[in-house]
């Protein structure tokens, strides 16, 4: 049986109503920058035997088994084509639950099978709009959503440009990795929803994107939010693009958004939003109505409050090769061999490494509150402060407080860079030094002139560890080795 449809998704908007008679056993979304030459598709069936093809579509699961007991190879040799139409795309395309659920039993392989078309059963049944066909098939096994078919297109993505929120929900929920798939045009769900103006998607994809929780969620967030496609445009830029003032302000709203974000023209969103305003309105802003006038205003106003610029007053960034020639500088090599650091010790060995830096702390910071021969107990004038001697108090002083920053900088430096952690440590360490510092000027003689000096020691540290660092990194550079060394713990 031969049927044509027009599988472009200028039908989209509408929902289709095709006979059950009819097997669109094939899609081809019309997407921009789309490789295919022609929308209209002739689709023909594969070489099944037809009255599997019966059985599949009628739903009868007596019949298939009719057939298996008379070929038992019937379903292998199906499996055994690359690219074929299976029983499976027949019960997808007729919403049969049932014999679908049976042939998952026997051939779990059919789920993820492509027919010639470059579709799988579940891009099918999203396409008829089988929605419980598609709930019954990602709860059997979410990660189906992200078979990716004819152009990349998965079921996820066909999903979000026909705008159909409830599954696009539940694919986020049963296979949440999706959020990450992108068609060949490098285009993601979010390029999609601002093309095919779903904005109760966009709502859906950026209220999940959002609330992530899964490993590298921070990360995750920031490439979806600004994925560039083939010409460099971000979802931000495409609604730009489009003028569309919702979701404009939908995704001005996102924290990760990079809202001066150049693209493929060398325009950033503010450009292309002035740039549409102008050609809508014939360049003649009179000539738009109050409303939208007003819209554009109120537009241009949340842009200019969330940071959005032109490109002319951006300053230029450097190219790769720039920074790869640039000079080394002082900063250049620290964070090199930072990197270093950090790539260099495992996972086991920082694990090991923080649990001893967090009982150096633990012990330095227990010193600074209960000293040794402990406090003055009188109501004299030197009440709370140590009894030992102050010679004696001044070498524990010096000993434990290097003990203490030194290994609350070590525990910095094997903390993950660009975790959202390593910025909470920034201040954690601060409230923490700030607290020791004010602790040992309570029990010192001279409260003052220890407080002073316990900062004027963490910078000295801070300094000397900067400086031991570059001295380390530049005479590796040097022709000739240095004869002064600064350091007693690193060797050549």
């Amino acid at each position: 049986m031969i049927t044509r449809f027009d599988g472009s998704f200028s039908k989209l908007p509408g929902n289709p109503s095709p006979s059950p008679k009819v097997h669109f056993l094939a899609f081809a979304p019309k997407l921009p920058f789309s490789t295919l030459k022609s929308p209209i598709i002739s689709l023909k069936l594969s070489s099944m035997d037809p009255r599997l093809e019966q059985a599949a579509e009628s739903g009868s699961i007596d019949d298939l088994y009719a057939l298996i007991d008379e070929n038992p190879y019937i379903l292998e040799n199906i499996e055994a084509v690359p690219f074929v139409t299976t029983p499976l795309h027949e019960a997808a395309a007729s919403g049969n639950i049932p014999f679908a659920k049976e042939m998952l039993n026997l051939k779990p392989s059919f789920a993820r099978k492509l027919n010639t078309s470059g579709c799988s059963p579940l891009h099918l049944a999203a396409y008829m709009d089988e929605n419980e066909f598609v709930l019954r098939m990602l709860w059997f096994d979410g990660s189906l959503a992200r078979v990716k078919g004819r152009n990349g297109i998965t079921p996820f993505l066909l999903m979000v440009s026909r705008g159909n929120t409830d599954l696009v929900a539940e694919c986020l929920l049963t296979s949440p990795e999706c959020i990450q798939d992108e068609t060949v045009d490098c285009q993601n769900a979010l390029h999609l929803a601002v093309i095919h103006d779903r904005f109760e998607v966009l709502q859906v994809l950026t209220g999940w994107i959002q609330r992530m929780s899964q490993i590298n969620a921070y990360s995750i967030e920031d490439r979806v939010l600004n994925g560039l496609d083939f010409n460099l445009n971000t979802p931000l830029h495409l609604v730009a693009s489009k003028n569309d003032h919702q979701m404009a302000k939908l995704l001005l709203e996102c924290r990760l958004v990079q809202r001066n974000q150049v693209n493929g023209d060398g325009l950033t969103f503010f450009d292309i939003f002035k740039t549409q305003g102008q050609s809508d309105a014939g360049g003649d802003l009179r000539s738009q109505g109050p409303r939208v006038v007003r819209e554009d205003l109120d537009l241009e106003q949340v842009a200019t409050k969330t940071g959005c610029k032109v490109a002319a007053s951006l300053p230029r960034p450097k190219t790769k090769f720039e920074i790869l020639k640039s000079p080394f500088t002082f900063w250049t090599l620290f964070s090199t061999f930072m990197r270093r650091l950090r790539t260099d010790t495992s996972d086991e060995a920082r694990g090991v490494f923080l649990i001893v830096c967090t009982l150096i702390i633990t012990a330095t910071y227990q010193t600074a509150l209960q000293p040794p021969g402990g406090v003055h107990q009188s109501d004299d004038a030197n009440t709370g402060s140590v009894v030992m001697k102050q010679t004696f108090f001044i070498l524990l002083w010096i000993s434990n407080t290097t003990g203490f920053a030194c290994a609350l900088l070590y525990t910095f430096f094997l903390i993950p860079l660009g975790s959202m952690f390593a910025s909470w440590f920034r201040w954690i360490g601060t409230s923490l030094c700030i607290s020791y510092a004010l602790a040992v000027a309570v029990i010192s003689p001279h409260p003052l002139v220890f407080l002073s000096a316990t900062f004027a020691f963490f910078l000295l540290i801070a300094l000397y560890i900067l400086l031991e660092a570059f001295l380390q990194q530049w005479r590796k550079h040097e022709s000739v080795a240095p004869e002064i060394r600064l350091s007693w713990f690193w060797k050549d």
